[in-house]
């Protein structure tokens, strides 16, 4: 007869379980690193999981229908997660709308359809200590793993049932025709642990190689991950063959409760998993599976099984609470009082949520078996028992809050392009016009605030600005048939007179203005610009990628074969990245100016405009605090600060070359004062990009600027 995976019962790892996640809250909290204890968790789940789902799938009788198993998943994770994910968006909502934005509204719905993981990885959201600005949701990447390891959990258990089964229906055909007595068939052990064993070493191995290649997304990677579910899935199976003696069982549990709890003191584990060192934590929990002893009969008793059946709750809990909590109150980090507090409500919602949501809302009820009919069973249930019905009930609430969730993202996305559409009324909000003396009626500052920062330039939006991941060889205008064919081209689309922009982000920000000068005035622009990247020859400070390095000399390549009759771009840039706050000229800068000199193309040098930050060095956003603040006086900064008590910078420079110096300093700081908002817009979409609706504002100050050397080029064609 075929051997079947019969497994007692571990209340022990339990309490291990609770141990992991009691320690990830500790130093979410109080230390702000990474412990290891997530990683324990995701085995312990492949552990037990997977396990149940192949000891099922070995059964005569199973049924083989995913949907069971994937129901069964869904009602013990999907109800908490949800309740924590609405209570989450409301409080932000209510109590935090600066933290109101688009990323935030995504990672909604990626958390509630398991795919948070990937979301934070494609918003290169690093894994980050918990601080005023952090997602609330950044911690349920490791649920989404686990959801998704779930799904290919049941999906390969039921293909081992399935094989299995053939293996039988093939035996017993050949006994029907050559008799004999009944011939033994391969276990579920036989068929899943190569494939197990196999899965572990090759994402282990994939994790290895990312680690010093993209630890960032390392860190979040399904396939990085997954060697430790599976890792899990394989003690699952050998566990029960292994015989140590009983002193040796005793001494690897404590080894490996030991191994738990220090991780978090001897490895970033931001920074180091699921890489290598992995192996530290998850060794320790292995030894603890294996084991027994003393520390067993600890990690089963009453308290630790009670936070093991928490676990799940807690760890849901704990990081919107701490996060929210820290915006709020506007800390840094935590003190040890809000810390304790965090912890305490955390476990007393935690236990909640397990007695009121998760244990009522999960399926109690054997898994079926083949031909019975559990549908029909629960249709009458819901129709004529009253816990039934309440069941369904919840269970409706918790797919309507579901759909809340995922319907967010798209509205959201809906203000944002409004905001990128809308042309504010110049009569009501004449921004920098009232540096020419118009006056602004008094009406409530545009646009708004919360939904600003999440707006993009018009340039990006059109996708003609190349992004840091791109190929830096690659310019945007030439996809789509290239500018002849008009893509990319702005400004008057027919006029003969063409301009480059390029640089980075801080050029960017001036196309709405030189699209509407370019309609006016009758030239066309083209932006070559890609993100922090400004223009230059050489980095001479080390502040930039090579990546960046070969955008520019690709946009020199094409400045040479194109000849554009004017190039605009940033003259002076405060070089944050080598610790320089004020506005300089950085000096490959000036080799860009000298190669245009050369090339015989004119140049109008843009200074850069003031970036904002609070004392501790993150960003300010100027909008945010004016809203927030009823002293204002706060929000925006002295002249002195961003610009020192000197000239641009730039201003000789340029003119020694024969170039054209812009001093913008005036159109930010009037009366050397930066305010957060001139002429009723909002001037920043952040900390220190312009918004759209200030940069078409500033059009007219910018062509004055511009106009004679214009003129000069508009009767240079007219006499070719």
């Amino acid at each position: 007869m075929e051997t079947q995976l019969k497994e007692k019962y571990r209340y022990d790892l339990d309490g291990l379980r609770g141990i992991a996640i009691g320690f990830v809250v500790l130093f979410h909290v109080f230390v702000g690193r990474v412990s290891g204890g997530v990683d324990v968790f995701l085995l312990l789940s492949g552990y037990f999981f997977l396990g149940s789902q192949l000891r099922y799938a070995a059964r005569r009788d199973a049924t083989l229908n995913p949907w069971w198993p994937i129901w069964r998943m869904m009602r013990r994770l999907v109800p908490a997660l949800v309740l924590v994910v609405v209570v989450c968006a409301l409080l932000v909502i209510l109590l935090l709308p600066d933290l109101r934005r688009v990323d935030l509204a995504w990672q909604l719905m990626a958390s509630i359809l398991y795919y948070q993981n990937w979301e934070l990885a494609s918003q290169e959201a690093g894994y980050q200590a918990a601080s005023w600005g952090i997602s609330p949701l950044q911690h349920l990447w490791s649920m989404s793993v686990q959801g998704q390891f779930y799904v290919l959990g049941i999906l390969f258990a039921l293909g081992c049932g399935w094989s299995l089964r053939i293996q039988r229906r093939r035996l017993q055909r050949k006994r029907g025709k050559e008799g004999g007595p009944e011939r033994p068939t391969s276990s579920i052990q036989t068929i899943a642990l190569p494939v197990l064993i196999v899965a572990t070493i090759a994402s282990f191995a994939y994790a290895a190689y990312l680690h010093p290649v993209d630890q960032q997304l390392n860190y979040y990677s399904t396939w990085s991950r997954m060697w430790e579910l599976t890792l899990g899935a394989v003690i699952a199976l050998i566990a029960p063959k292994i015989t140590l003696n009983r002193h040796l069982r005793s001494a690897m549990a404590i080894v490996g409760i030991i191994m738990v709890i220090t991780t978090g003191l001897l490895f970033d584990g931001a920074q180091v998993f699921p890489g290598p060192g992995t192996l530290y934590p998850l060794g320790g929990a292995v030894l603890v599976i294996l084991g027994g002893g003393p520390a067993s009969t600890f990690l089963a008793s009453r308290f630790m099984r009670w936070l093991g059946e928490i676990a799940y709750p807690l760890y849901l809990w704990h990081w919107p609470l701490l996060i929210i909590s820290l915006a709020y109150l506007q800390m840094k980090e935590a003190p040890v009082w809000l810390g304790i507090v965090v912890i305490l409500v955390s476990l007393l919602l935690a236990d909640l949520t397990h007695r009121f949501v998760e244990r009522p809302l999960r399926q109690h009820a054997a898994r079926p078996t083949r031909g019975e009919g559990r549908v029909r069973e629960a249709w009458w249930r819901a129709h004529a028992l009253r816990p039934s019905r309440g069941r369904a009930a919840a269970g409706i609430m918790v797919t309507l809050l579901a759909v809340a969730c995922v319907a967010l993202p798209p509205v959201w996305a809906k203000q944002v392009k409004a905001i990128n559409a809308n042309r504010l009324d110049p009569e009501v909000y004449p921004g920098a016009m009232v540096l020419r003396g118009y006056r602004a009626p008094d009406v409530p500052v545009a646009p708004d605030p919360y939904v600003l920062p999440d707006s993009l330039s018009m340039f990006w939006n059109a996708r003609c600005m190349s992004q840091k991941g791109s190929d830096p060889t690659h310019l945007p205008p030439d996809d789509h048939g290239g500018i002849e064919a008009g893509n990319c081209v702005f400004g008057d689309r027919d006029s003969d007179v063409t301009v480059f922009l390029t640089g980075g982000s801080h050029a960017d920000q001036w196309g709405a203005a030189l699209d509407l000068l370019g309609k006016q005035h009758h030239f066309r622009v083209i932006p070559f610009v890609r993100q922090s990247c400004p223009s230059f020859v050489h980095d001479y400070e080390g502040a930039f990628s090579e990546n960046c390095q070969t955008f520019n000399d690709t946009v020199r390549d094409r400045i040479i074969k194109d000849e554009p009759d004017l190039v605009i771009s940033n003259s002076t840039r405060p070089m944050y990245e080598v610790g320089q706050k004020q506005d300089s000229v950085p000096r490959g800068y000036v080799e860009f100016w000298d190669f245009l000199k050369d090339l015989g193309i004119p140049f109008v040098g843009l200074r850069d405009n003031p970036w904002f930050f609070w004392p501790d060095g993150t960003d300010k956003y100027p909008s945010f605090c004016a809203v927030e603040e009823e002293d204002t006086s706060q929000c925006g900064v002295s002249a002195e600060v961003p610009y020192g008590t000197g000239e641009d910078p730039a201003k000789q420079k340029l003119l020694d070359r024969g170039m054209i110096p812009v001093d913008t300093r005036p159109w930010f700081c009037p009366d050397d004062w930066c305010s957060p908002d001139i002429g009723n817009i909002w001037v920043y979409r952040d900390s220190h990009h312009i918004s759209d609706d200030y940069s078409r504002s500033l059009a007219p100050l910018l062509w004055n600027a511009m106009e004679p050397l214009m003129d000069a080029i508009h009767e240079k064609h007219r006499e070719r």
